[in-house]
């Protein structure tokens, strides 16, 4: 069995919170030809500290630590592909968590069907508890990913759930350095256009839900969304650009209506509408199935993954 070394790349920017959680599920993979290439992005916390004492207590990992001033998740990632070794490229955020067979099983799959790129589902859980919220089963076909595009749908998770050959890295291009929240959909779509992407439906990767991340941020939203709209074609179509919009905005009201904040809420509703009516009462609709959905399912088949993830963690 052909057995390539995987290059695992983990941008690093004040992450003392997750970045050993995340290594210590790197650690107890199946898989074993790995490295880990950790790009510490200008932290100003603990985090390479950290990641040293790792390294000490777990020689047998080899885990190389670049250091950069803060360019952006994006230009850390493309730093860590230029320093890594292997054949094959698995992102990851420092954030997120593993399942122990997630490189094995991409790595069988890419080998079964002769493929360039593979990703898998996740789960969504709660960083207060790790309680799992939802699954999510990506659409990784042009289609799903231009609904990912026009905020239609939970996207793919790029960076914690692809893995590619590096020469398929190299032929897309690097991750676009003057994004950061949308770069993961911008690449995908470059991606999309050369090589199919093959899809493992089960869920390898845990994602954190928690308060202060990016995506929860109003303005680097929206000055994420205007460079978004200057760089992809898609969005230059102008009924994509209104669809972008209206989700866009409702996205932001319902962030809004969870703090309480009913005048902002109804000033990105009204946007959503003048958007788009048609697509922001349909966005709405899916949204709320979604959250039935959710509690009436009360058993997710992934909980005992996060489970062990959360007591193994909680002895280091």
């Amino acid at each position: 069995m052909f057995n390539p070394l995987v290059s695992i790349v983990i941008p690093m920017y004040n992450s003392r919170e997750w970045i050993v959680k995340l290594l210590f599920t790197i650690s107890e993979q199946t898989y074993k030809n790995i490295e880990i290439v950790i790009v510490n992005d200008g932290s100003s916390d603990s985090s390479e500290l950290d990641v040293s004492h790792f390294m000490d207590t777990h020689p047998q990992l080899k885990i190389r630590i670049i250091n950069q001033e803060n360019k952006g998740v994006s230009n850390a990632r493309n730093n860590g592909v230029h320093h890594s070794n292997g054949e094959l490229i698995a992102f990851v955020d420092s954030d997120d968590i593993w399942h122990s067979t997630k490189i094995e099983d991409q790595v069988r799959k890419l080998q079964v069907e002769s493929a360039q790129a593979v990703a898998c589902s996740y789960v969504i859980f709660k960083d207060s508890n790790f309680e799992a919220v939802q699954i999510v089963n990506p659409d990784w076909t042009q289609r799903g990913v231009i609904n990912w595009l026009l905020l239609r749908t939970y996207g793919g998770l790029l960076s914690s759930t692809l893995m590619l050959t590096k020469t398929a890295f190299e032929e897309v291009g690097p991750f676009d350095v003057e994004l950061s929240l949308s770069a993961d959909i911008e690449f995908a779509i470059r991606l999309i256009k050369i090589y199919p992407i093959t899809l493992i439906e089960i869920p390898l990767v845990g994602y954190r839900l928690r308060e202060n991340q990016m995506h929860h941020q109003e303005s680097l939203l929206l000055s994420e969304s205007k460079r978004m709209l200057k760089k992809v074609d898609l969005l230059r179509v102008p009924e994509n650009q209104r669809i972008f919009l209206a989700n866009l905005n409702l996205r932001l009201a319902l962030y809004r209506l969870t703090k309480i904040d009913i005048f902002k809420a109804h000033k990105f509703f009204i946007l959503a509408i003048k958007s788009s009516p048609k697509e922001t009462l349909q966005t709405l609709a899916r949204i709320l199935l979604n959250r039935f959905k959710r509690k009436t399912n009360k058993t997710l088949e992934n909980q005992s993954f996060l489970t062990q993830s959360s007591q193994s963690q909680s002895k280091q």
